[in-house]
């Protein structure tokens, strides 16, 4: 029989340089394994760290008596609240809202007639108190006076007394409508303040009133 050739050294994996050689490479596979994992470990950490900025406090202003004026946040708030009056102004066309002007052009007049020797509203009449109720209930801080008056015919006694009635009509429709009694003052002026001078049914229909007198409202001194 033939005896069996040896393995050469270079061939078995039980040769000390092949496990030398081994050992080698799993050792530089962990060091860059390692490397890798500790590089992207840094890179995650410094993603995360964002610099924090810093506000600078809100300044105050010093005035003459030693206060501190308001932080310009509520400065502009002031300026704002007042430019938005300033167009509440120009959208209700150039007229103040609670003023004598914005009250006619709401209510339409200020003035309610009468038939003669009469203290009875009409229908045009209560639909006219009636929008001026509606006017003074938005501006509940506005006072009336109610003047009644007649025309030339008859005694003075006599039409002071009417004009009293007529001021009590126009008092009581503006109750029903939801205005204060307290607010409200009538009073008689009877003939003695004609609207326009003259004897005739057309300046007596003109005199035969009563007047919705504001108190308080905008503008007024």
């Amino acid at each position: 029989m033939n005896p069996r050739r040896p393995v050469p050294a270079d061939r078995t994996t039980d040769a000390p340089g092949f496990r030398a050689g081994e050992q080698l490479e799993e050792t530089t596979m962990r060091r860059t394994m390692s490397g890798a994992l500790v590089m992207a470990m840094l890179l995650g950490t410094a993603a995360c760290q964002r610099p924090t900025q810093v506000l600078p406090p809100s300044p105050v202003f010093e005035m003459q008596d030693g206060r501190n004026a308001p932080a310009p946040a509520d400065a502009a708030a002031d300026v704002s609240e007042a430019a938005g009056d300033t167009l509440g102004v120009a959208d209700n066309g150039g007229v103040v809202p609670g003023s004598v002007e914005d009250f006619l052009r709401y209510a339409g007049s200020d003035k309610v007639y009468f038939a003669y020797d009469s203290a009875e509203l009409s229908a045009e009449g209560r639909a006219l108190l009636a929008r001026q109720a509606e006017w003074l209930a938005k501006y509940p801080q506005v006072g009336v006076s109610l003047e009644g008056h007649a025309d030339e015919r008859g005694t003075r006694e006599y039409n002071f007394a009417l004009g009293e009635r007529r001021a009590a009509a126009m008092k009581f429709h503006l109750v029903v409508r939801g205005v204060a009694a307290a607010r409200m003052t009538a009073t008689s002026f009877g003939k003695e303040r004609p609207a326009v001078a003259g004897s005739d049914e057309q300046d007596w229909s003109q005199n035969r009133r009563g007047e919705t007198v504001l108190i308080g409202a905008a503008g007024q001194k």
